[in-house]
């Protein structure tokens, strides 16, 4: 004769069926997206409606410059007229600022790039005394406002007799504290110190290596 057990634990009460209200309004995450994207585009026309103007106003005259809309063509389109006389401007001398504008940049570009990753290499990579200090100084002089330099910068370029050269615009450019410390950082979290001594064990030179 087998025995069964009834169980006597009370049986949890049925849940209470609600109907489920659907919100009409989008998801949280939908609604951000779509004020992020408003933002974006108003920060796109922001940066692009000078850039048109100036296009625009390329291809107007003098009198056109003030009697037209300025986000629009004028009476007559003088584009070409006006780049010609760009460039016949004082026997062409818009020329040779545009050449000196390229050389300038890359001169000062590829120079502070190359220097920026040198030092930061070097104090990322080598033990030197006052290595610490260095750096303290070179993020202190990140703080330092370009304005406040431009009359000592003056006086020092004067006193070596190089106002009026290029080394006046070529030497200020070429000196870049913020991006000492970014190849600081980057040397020393993505250089490995085993790669530098197996490169140093194949006869590497530290030139090369670097």
């Amino acid at each position: 004769m087998t025995a069964t057990s009834l169980s006597t634990e009370p049986k949890p009460p049925a849940a209470a069926t609600r109907p489920v209200r659907r919100s009409r309004r989008p998801p949280r995450d939908k609604r951000r997206n779509w004020v992020l994207t408003v933002m974006i585009w108003m920060t796109v026309l922001y940066f692009l409606v000078p850039l048109v103007w100036l296009v625009l106003s390329a291809t107007k005259d003098n009198a056109g410059l003030f009697s037209s809309f300025g986000l629009w063509f004028g009476d007559s389109f003088q584009l070409f007229h006006n780049i010609e006389a760009l460039f016949r401007f004082q026997d062409g001398i818009f020329v040779r600022w545009l050449a000196n504008t390229i050389a300038y940049a890359l001169i000062g570009s590829i120079g502070a790039a190359l220097l920026a990753t040198m030092c930061g290499y070097a104090l990322a990579k080598y033990a030197f005394r006052g290595a610490g200090a260095v750096f303290t100084i070179i993020l202190g002089s990140i703080m330092v406002p370009l304005t406040a330099l431009a009359i000592p910068t003056y006086l020092l370029f004067a006193a070596g007799n190089l106002t009026d050269t290029p080394f006046a615009v070529v030497l200020p450019s070429l000196v870049s504290p913020f991006g000492v410390y970014l190849m600081r950082v980057y040397a020393a979290d993505a250089v490995d110190d085993s790669l530098l001594e197996a490169a140093r064990i194949d006869g590497a030179g530290e030139f090369r290596i670097f």
